[in-house]
């Protein structure tokens, strides 16, 4: 034997069984559709002209431990000569663009469909749909573009 081949099939033994217990897995525990959606979503942001934006601050990381679970999750991202600000209550976004111009931002979440956001001349945006779970925001001002990491609200 050689190359890694295994006895009773090599290589392409291998590959064969590979694809059975895919299809099995397929079967019996199938991907659901919000995570596959969102791994669709996730890979359509790859593009070439998008920068992935710096996560720099998370109340949630960063802050000392405080009573209660109604405050608001603070998130600074930066990239690109970009910075964008976000407080985010439940079920609300409320975020600003720095420096302050108008932009098109889409948040995209994992089990819900993407909304489209416009950013005002002061940079000011605020989305009322943000459903629990995973998102992304996608941010076009001027000419700069970035794109945050996935996040879990």
């Amino acid at each position: 034997m050689n190359g890694g081949e295994t006895p009773g099939g090599g290589r392409a033994g291998d590959d064969a069984i590979e694809d059975v217990l895919r299809h099995a897995a397929g079967i019996i525990d199938p991907v659901p559709a919000h995570l596959l959606q969102a791994a669709v979503e996730a890979y359509a942001l790859a593009s070439i002209e998008a920068e992935l934006a710096e996560l720099v601050f998370d109340s949630l990381t960063q802050s000392a431990p405080v009573r209660g679970t109604d405050r608001p999750r603070l998130l600074t991202f930066r990239g690109n000569g970009l910075t964008l600000d976000l407080e985010i209550t439940a079920g609300r976004l409320v975020g600003q663009l720095l420096p302050p111009q108008p932009a098109e931002i889409e948040l995209l979440g994992g089990r819900s469909p993407a909304a489209a956001l416009t950013a005002d001349a002061a940079g000011r945006f605020v989305c009322d749909r943000v459903a629990a779970g995973p998102f992304s925001l996608h941010c076009r001002a001027g000419g700069a573009v970035i794109t945050t990491e996935w996040l879990t609200v």
